[in-house]
């Protein structure tokens, strides 16, 4: 069973081995202590046992660099720039990534931070192991902070996409936007329309109202009706309803007012003309404007024999085309009138009527 086990072990060892990465890439950027980009100058990596030069790149533009095809092992990191700067790294089983190498001016190499961004540096009493099997303990496997002085900062010059090929078609398209606004804006300024054409537009006048079982009301009038269906022409075209789906049927009477006689007028009469006073009140559910009485008079040949009118005292109402009149009465308010109407020529009076007018305004 022991056998058995070794056997298990040495075979696992062995595909680890064929199946190990041999190199790893090293990358990361160059900073100033200020925390600008470095640009020009050149990176080399360096054996940390023997000092032997082992790799040397160029700093790119951006400030960045790369070491690829590195094998396992304990390096250390030389620019050489404006000013100086190195950082020590372990290469273990991974690549090494982000690195920030601080530059400073006084051509002096200080030994790094310990925090160094998710780079891997061990203590100089750490050895290096051959294996590729992974070997850290779980305390090194957390996630590294990475100071926020050493965060990645875009620089002014740096594009995230080339712009300048295309500010030309950008500027046509914003021009074309402009006049669709500015066209768009002047279809929407409201007409002048005059009292008369809106007096002219008709709106349905609908006799019945429907109320329904669902709650719904429906204006109309009817075209037909059967014991089942009732045919409704209404402002949308005419719907079918059912009889045992309707609960009411009124007929729909837009509220209007209604100026009626007190009781009889009280006339005096006299050789040359006839005096009318008496009482009026609006019974309806609106105000009416300028109320007024109208008398005639006629012989028993039903010719006319005089004819007169007055308005009747009510309300005071400023309307808005300017006029002020006393002569319009509120739903349910009563006023009174008296008037004389001349007899015409020397003709025999017979009987008389009187009529009120009225108008409406909103």
């Amino acid at each position: 069973m022991n056998r058995y086990k070794i056997n298990i072990l040495l075979l696992s060892a062995i595909i680890g081995f064929a199946y190990a990465k041999d190199s790893y890439t090293i990358s990361g950027s160059v900073q100033s202590e200020s925390g600008e980009t470095i640009k020009n100058g050149f990176v080399v990596l360096v054996n940390k046992t023997d000092g032997a030069e082992i790799k040397k790149t160029k700093i790119s533009r951006k400030g960045k660099f790369k070491l690829k095809k590195i094998a396992t092992g304990k390096y250390q990191i030389n620019v050489e720039a404006d000013g100086k700067g190195s950082l020590p790294v372990s290469v273990m089983d991974d690549d090494v990534k982000d690195l920030i190498v601080i530059i400073k001016n006084d051509n002096k190499v200080d030994k790094p931070e310990e925090t160094t961004p998710i780079a891997t540096v061990e203590p100089e009493e750490t050895q290096t192991l051959d294996t590729p099997l992974k070997t850290k303990q779980e305390e090194d496997l957390l996630p590294q902070v990475r100071s926020f002085n050493q965060v990645d900062k875009l620089q002014f010059e740096d594009q995230f996409f080339e712009y300048e090929s295309n500010l030309r078609v950008l500027k046509n398209q914003i021009d074309s936007l402009k006049s669709i606004v500015t066209a768009f804006e002047k279809k929407q300024t409201m007409p002048n329309v005059s009292r008369e054409i809106l007096d002219l537009i008709k709106v349905p006048e609908f006799q019945y109202r429907v109320e329904l079982k669902n709650g719904t009301v429906v204006l109309g009038d009817i075209l037909s009706e059967t014991d089942s269906s009732l045919v409704l022409k209404t402002q949308i075209g005419q719907l079918v309803l059912k009889k045992e789906m309707v609960i009411r049927r009124d007929k729909h009477e837009e509220p209007e007012p209604k100026v009626i006689f007190l009781g009889d007028p009280f006339v005096n009469i006299y050789p040359n003309r006839h005096e009318f006073s008496g009482r009026v009140k609006n019974v309806g559910e609106k105000r009416a404007d300028f109320v007024r009485v109208v008398t005639n008079l006629f012989t028993q040949t039903t010719k006319a024999a005089g004819q007169d009118s007055v308005f009747v005292k009510g309300s005071r109402i400023i309307y808005d085309s300017g006029v002020i009149a006393d002569t319009a009465l509120e739903p349910g308010q009563t006023a009174t009138y008296s008037f004389p109407v001349k007899i015409k020529g020397r003709r025999k009076v017979q009987y008389h009527t009187m009529d009120i007018h009225w108008n409406t305004t909103d």
